[in-house]
């Protein structure tokens, strides 16, 4: 193929390995750069989707919130009407039991 000679070092200091690594990028960045350029509309159609599912998945997390905030506001509520329940059972047992005390 191609039989190039090249030295290990550039001017004593740079390798010659990191230079081309640095052409290179520096290519590759103006080719991307070029080829960004020509593909505007698309880069702008996708970040507008982007952005529009972004408000889409953020909505969708503040519906769901106020969901799960409903249902554990109404659990709270059925327990504690539970509770109360229990207590009152709990009352009237031992308002039988203090009967059935004086009785005897």
């Amino acid at each position: 193929m191609l039989n190039f000679n090249l030295p290990p070092t550039v001017g004593g200091c740079l390798s010659t390995n990191m230079l081309l690594y640095g052409v290179g990028a520096f290519v590759g960045l103006v080719v991307l750069n070029r080829l960004l350029k020509d593909s505007r509309p698309l880069l702008v159609s996708a970040t507008k989707e982007v952005i529009a599912f972004k408000e889409w998945l953020s909505a969708n997390i503040d519906e769901n919130k106020e969901f799960w905030e409903d249902v554990v506001a109404e659990a709270k509520h059925l327990y504690k009407l539970e509770i109360e329940r229990k207590l009152e059972i709990l009352q009237k047992q031992q308002e039988a039991l203090q009967r059935i005390k004086q009785n005897l």
